[in-house]
């Protein structure tokens, strides 16, 4: 199914790729960025049954316009990662609802349900939607987010790497200014587990001026990752005996750093109380 996807995305954006998209700029309150946030963590590690239960938290007590979009989307792609695509498209349809047919989210997640059921030619008009919303826009850092939203999704759901850091580089080439695509581009490599490159990344978006706190809770996620999957461990105190000493300085230093600029996690409080006092 990924394959017959992958074919009609290329058919949708691989030869237009200076053509505008319509971008969408969410907004909301820190409660339901954070809610939201960790459920696209868990998207990523691929936890899709603890994502929909926390997005059916984040839905719950976030009532906004946006809020309701964004939850949909998420929700679509955790149903379609799970091939229960009729819900996908419930979901698709409800982020299509509220935004008065506009949700390029909505779209995509649309297409791939379609496709998932069989439908090609539902699949393609969802497409050929997203096509549509981009001839009407000549905005570059709208474009550029839309680019940023097609990284996301062939990277995620399509495990197509290539090709997202294709459109990810383009739309850092378009906004430059934006440093979320570099903490994006960070995300991406720790998804397949390529820590110096997703260090990189996040170590590019600090010098250009990001968000220090949001960089170092990144970099802290990347140390934790790395040294799991080398040990074979989640535990605190197996991995105190088994970091090498540049391991645990680097992992205690990000944390710490990240503590210090506010991060509120009681696990990695506990876990620099075990590992790096």
């Amino acid at each position: 199914m990924k394959k017959a996807i992958r074919m009609f995305l290329v058919m949708a954006f691989g030869l237009t790729c200076t053509v505008s998209i319509k971008a969408q700029t969410f907004t909301m309150g820190k409660k339901c960025s954070a809610l939201l946030e960790e459920a696209n963590t868990l998207l990523n590690s691929q936890s899709y049954t603890e994502a929909l239960a926390k997005l059916d938290e984040f839905s719950g007590n976030c009532k906004t316009k946006d809020a309701k979009e964004l939850g949909s989307i998420s929700k679509a792609e955790a149903y379609n990662a799970l091939g229960q695509y009729d819900r996908a498209i419930k979901e698709a349809d409800a982020a299509l609802k509220v935004s008065k047919n506009k949700s390029l989210g909505g779209h995509f997640q649309k297409g791939i349900a379609l496709q998932g059921l069989g439908d090609t030619s539902g699949s393609k008009a969802e497409l050929d939607k997203v096509i549509e919303l981009t001839e009407m826009n000549q905005n570059t850092k709208e474009r550029a987010n839309n680019y940023a939203l097609m990284a996301r999704i062939y990277n995620r759901q399509l495990n197509e790497q290539d090709t997202a850091l294709m459109y990810l580089d383009k739309a850092i080439e378009m906004d430059s200014e934006n440093t979320s695509f570099l903490l994006q581009k960070g995300d991406m490599a720790l998804f397949h587990n390529q820590y110096l490159d997703a260090y990189d990344a996040y170590d590019q978006a600090l010098e250009n001026g990001h968000d220090p706190l949001e960089v170092y809770i990144s970099r802290s996620n990347v140390g934790l990752k790395m040294v799991e999957n080398k040990y074979g461990t989640s535990k605190a105190q197996e991995l105190k005996k088994s970091m090498t000493a540049e391991e645990k300085s680097t992992l205690c230093s990000d944390i710490g750093k990240a503590l210090e600029l506010g991060w509120v996690n009681m696990s990695m409080d506990m876990f620099s109380a075990l590992v790096c006092n």
